[in-house]
């Protein structure tokens, strides 16, 4: 018998196919047992569907055999040991008029052994065996199925991991390749063709086709993520993830977590390993946003990795390697935050070895034409609309403005323009100044001619302006700062931070 169970083992771990291995597993268990037709059949969905048998036809593996249909397997089923029929039990056997070279279409007399195949109180399946001789069994303990049994439980157990991990990492696949051409799609987004984003065009150029870690600065909405897929899909990884983190909306508590992982127990409520953001990227490219909002402790971390490409999870003491381009952005000063003590000098040079500056709409006002068609072309194919066009009038009034949020801003703007001239106009429609909502009152109020100057800079001016639209949302919110950030639509830590520097708190 031991030398049985060995053959079993090497039969079902040899590098064959799934229908060979049980073949030859069932030819032992048909030589040892002395059966003349054995089967072997997986539990699914309530049914038993054969996945190997011998001595029956063909036409078998093509079957399915509900239990409430065959009293014989329903009763292997109910039992957690081998269950043994007379030879003039009454029940039909399931296999009847389906054995090879039956041509009377019974089995007759005969006996019949089945085991159901439990794995705890999971039912994985069916092992049966008849002879045509009544007592063939007779002399066959019951640990002797039992063994047979075990075994085949454990390799349909496992076949079925294996196959749920291969059914989820095609929709694995599935779902990055859809992530890789909308990242693909979002990058084809128009850059504009004003002279600075034409430059800007040929410094991504540059600097997609290396590995060099990119510092994108700009004010907030310029549009530095829109950059950041643009020299992904530019460069040797395109093929591989694309992995974005808003460092401005991590809790410092979780900010290392989110970054680096953990392992199951390294802190409360850390009930399973994760993988981190660094790991997550491997291979391609990770873009951390708002980069300049990072607590000084993790940047002490972020600064290894970036040196050394190892990363530790929370709670591990094994180092790992991760191949990851970095690309950073901020709306912030670094140079001054480093000044201040709030960025860290050595990570700041680690992230700026290639820095971009994405300047904002009102100094490439060309690009506002180019930006709001496509945007348009957007809003027309989200909405179903058959035609979208600007008027002369509406696109001046569109260059007058300050855009103090910038291509953000214009991108919600042409949005909701479309969407409330649709809904009057119908499907075929040519927007005019007053579909659009940046009314006299914003362009007053961020509008200042030199006289009015009053020695403040350009980035002065948009403080102010930031404080008063923050002032008046506030009010209006009942004083709420939650409420004030969905009003404004930005994230509740993003919103305090920027309050914090503009020092109205």
């Amino acid at each position: 018998m031991d030398e049985a169970i060995r053959e079993v083992v090497l039969s079902l771990t040899a590098n064959l196919s799934m229908n060979d291995r049980y073949t030859e597993f069932l030819s032992i268990f048909a030589r040892i047992t002395g059966n003349h037709v054995c089967a072997l059949l997986r539990y699914q969905d309530g049914v038993l569907i054969p996945v190997a048998t011998l001595g029956l036809v063909p036409k078998v593996l093509k079957l399915n055999f509900p239990p409430e249909r065959h009293p014989r397997l329903a009763a292997i089923l109910q039992s957690r040991v081998p269950v043994r029929f007379a030879a003039n039990d009454s029940r039909p056997d399931p296999y009847d008029g389906l054995l090879s070279g039956d041509t009377e279409g019974k089995l007759g007399v005969h006996a019949c052994v089945g085991i159901a195949l439990y794995n705890e109180n999971t039912l994985f399946g069916v092992l049966s065996a008849d002879s045509q001789e009544p007592s063939a069994f007779d002399h066959i303990d019951d640990s002797v199925f039992r063994i047979f049994a075990a075994l085949a439980t454990v390799s349909l157990r496992y076949e079925t991991y294996i196959t749920q991990l291969e059914v989820l990492a095609k929709h694995r696949e599935l779902v990055a390749n859809e992530l890789v051409n909308e990242n693909l799609q979002r990058s084809s987004q128009t850059l504009g063709e004003s002279p600075a984003m034409q430059n800007l065009s040929r410094e991504i150029d540059i600097v997609s086709g290396s590995d060099l870690t990119v510092l994108l600065l700009g004010e907030t909405g310029v549009g530095k993520e829109v950059i950041a897929r643009i020299i992904h899909a530019r460069s040797k990884r395109i093929d591989q993830p694309l992995v974005y983190l808003n460092c401005a909306a991590l809790p410092d508590s979780l900010a290392e977590s989110e970054l680096f992982g953990h392992v199951k127990g390294a802190f409360s409520g850390a009930t399973s390993d994760r993988a981190g953001k660094f790991e997550l990227a491997n291979g391609g490219t990770l873009f951390l946003d708002e980069v300049g909002e990072l607590p000084l402790a993790i940047q002490a971390k972020l600064l290894r990795v970036v040196q050394f490409g190892e990363i530790q999870r929370v709670g591990s003491d094994k180092s790992h390697r991760a191949d990851v381009r970095i690309i950073a952005a901020t709306n912030r000063l670094l140079a001054e935050e480093v000044k201040e003590g709030r960025f860290r000098a050595d990570l700041y040079h680690r992230l700026s070895v290639y820095p971009l500056h994405v300047a904002p709409l009102r100094e490439r006002i060309v690009d506002i034409a180019v930006l709001s068609r496509f945007f348009l072309n957007q809003a027309r194919a989200r909405l179903g609309l058959e035609r979208i066009d600007l008027s002369n009038d509406t696109l001046r009034t569109l260059e007058n403005y300050s855009w103090p949020g910038n291509v953000r801003e214009l991108e919600y703007v042409m949005l909701r323009a479309v969407l409330r001239a649709s809904a009057l106009r119908g499907r075929s429609l040519v927007l005019q100044p007053s579909d659009l909502d940046i009314g006299a009152e914003l362009n007053k109020a961020i509008a200042v001619d030199n006289s009015g100057l009053n020695g403040k800079s350009l980035t002065q001016l948009v403080d102010d302006y930031q404080r008063q639209i923050i002032s008046t949302t506030f009010t209006e919110s009942g004083e709420n700062w939650a409420k004030t950030a969905r009003s404004l639509g930005m994230d509740r830590g993003n919103l305090h931070r920027l309050v914090k520097r503009l020092g109205m708190k």
